[in-house]
């Protein structure tokens, strides 16, 4: 049997696709979640088999849940759940993730469920992926961009603004976040950090590191003839690429 948590911030919906799950033998829903920080509490206390994961929430949204909980030991398998929308839908059709569509019919619910019961039999690396890869193609779209950074601490998460964070670097699979506020690790890549930070303020420099500009104090000459970066109050000094020279120079105009 499926141990399922549902997440939606509206209560009519939540309480609607509960109501549809009950009459699923496959299903048991044992736990629901109005916001996305109460999900990922509840994913940590229930350990559910299948999240059922509303994609717009204010404050975090679906994506942003779904990237924390996939990042975390015994990830629950999930399933989309969305109001109309071409450009998500696009999205879904290109990877192999379910969705359901909302208002969600007993029938099309019935073939997600089928379709999970399948993918619980197997390994569910391939599914991790495909979340994965959805978020990606998700954020694309400059509606579902984050403009914060969460950090899952223990029993606690960490909300990071941008304008906070002086850079990040990448080493042995952590990214290692420098904040004005402290430093953060996180099992988040650099890569999708960069793709969340998407900002003029940010620069990949280098393939291990991601700076704000912002808090560049000086540009030095470094080896083979390109630069390093002085930022305030951080003692390393931070690697300008060969490759990255010349658009470094013309956003700074050197």
């Amino acid at each position: 049997m499926l141990r399922c948590l549902v997440v939606d911030d509206e209560d009519y919906a939540r309480k609607g696709l509960i109501s549809l799950l009950r009459d699923f033998d496959e299903v048991d829903v044992v736990g629901e979640a109005s916001n996305g920080y109460e999900a990922i509490s509840k994913n940590k206390e229930l350990k559910p088999d299948l999240i059922f994961l509303d994609i717009r929430m204010p404050q975090m949204s679906g994506l942003e849940v779904a990237d924390i909980i996939m990042k975390e030991k015994g990830r629950a398998g999930i399933v989309f759940t969305t109001a109309y929308d071409e450009f998500a839908i696009k999205a879904f059709e290109v990877n192999a993730v379910d969705y359901l569509l909302k208002p969600i019919s007993k029938s099309r619910l019935r073939q997600s469920i089928e379709k999970i019961v399948e993918l619980n039999k197997e390994e569910n690396r391939g599914h991790i992926e495909d979340v994965e890869k959805i978020i990606t193609e998700l954020r694309k779209n400059e509606e579902y961009k984050s403009t914060k950074i969460y950090i899952n601490e223990k029993d606690k998460i960490i909300v990071l603004n941008p304008s906070d964070i002086v850079y990040i670097s990448s080493l042995d699979g952590y990214a290692y976040i420098i904040t004005t506020k402290g430093s953060f690790k996180s099992r988040i890549t650099l890569n999708s950090l960069e793709e969340q930070l998407n900002y003029p303020d940010f620069f990949r420099g280098h393939r291990s590191y991601l700076v704000n500009l912002n808090f560049i104090e000086s540009i030095i000459p470094w080896y083979n003839a390109t630069y390093a970066l002085e930022l305030t109050g951080v003692k390393e000094k931070i690697p300008i690429s060969r490759s990255k020279l010349n658009e470094f120079k013309d956003i700074m105009k050197i």
